[in-house]
């Protein structure tokens, strides 16, 4: 079996640019704040696992909460609407649909031309 493996040097090395590392902390905080007002909330646990289960630099929002899964994937769930009027799932394909265009690629933009 052969394969070959073609690398994208200038890409790459982008990645560790500070202007690309600031830029993506921001995003991942701004994703976080963001989610903020869709994520279902009795107690804040699970918002704040949001928190802490995400390194901020790294790309990846995590939500850690044992309950996190089932509640993101839980269409057709009710949730409380009292703390977070617009609680749903799949709350970053909600604060995306709303954020992308308007905050999040204008800001990441702004920083990356700096």
């Amino acid at each position: 079996m052969k394969f070959s493996v073609k690398i994208h040097e200038a890409e790459c090395l982008n990645r560790f640019s500070p202007k690309y590392q600031a830029a993506q902390k921001w995003l991942d905080n701004e994703v976080l704040k963001d989610c903020g007002p869709y994520v279902p909330m009795q107690t804040g646990y699970l918002m704040n696992s949001g928190n802490s289960g995400t390194v901020i630099g790294s790309g990846t929002v995590v939500y850690n909460a044992p309950y996190a899964r089932v509640n993101y994937y839980g269409v057709g769930r009710h949730f409380s609407t009292q703390k977070h009027p617009q609680a749903c799932a799949q709350w970053f394909e909600k604060a995306k649909a709303v954020k992308l265009k308007s905050s999040w690629e204008p800001g990441v933009n702004k920083i990356m031309k700096g």
